[in-house]
């Protein structure tokens, strides 16, 4: 499975696609300060009204601020909306 991964990462980095295509990285888009949209996560961890994380395969997503909230959550993907004051990656080790 790894050398699957390694070949895939191999041929986006070689045709300059960029990784937004990799299946096996999350894709988040941020919107200003009031919302960003979370593509393939692996579950939530924690929600909080402060505090929302979510399991990747990189590692733990965080976003922190004020007011948050899920306003779409599917298997997959996650909306977050209210008043984003960070976000950070905590990796796997």
């Amino acid at each position: 499975m790894k050398k699957k991964r390694k070949l895939l990462h191999g041929l986006l980095h070689a045709a300059d696609l960029g990784q937004d295509l990799d299946p096996h990285r999350f894709y988040l888009e941020w919107y200003g300060t009031d919302e960003c949209v979370i593509e393939r996560h692996m579950g939530i961890l924690c929600f909080e009204d402060v505090r929302v994380r979510l399991r990747t395969e990189q590692g733990t997503l965080s976003i922190e601020g004020e007011e948050l909230s899920l306003y779409e959550l599917t298997a997959t993907r996650a909306k977050v909306t209210g008043r984003i004051l960070s976000l950070s990656v905590e990796g796997k080790s």
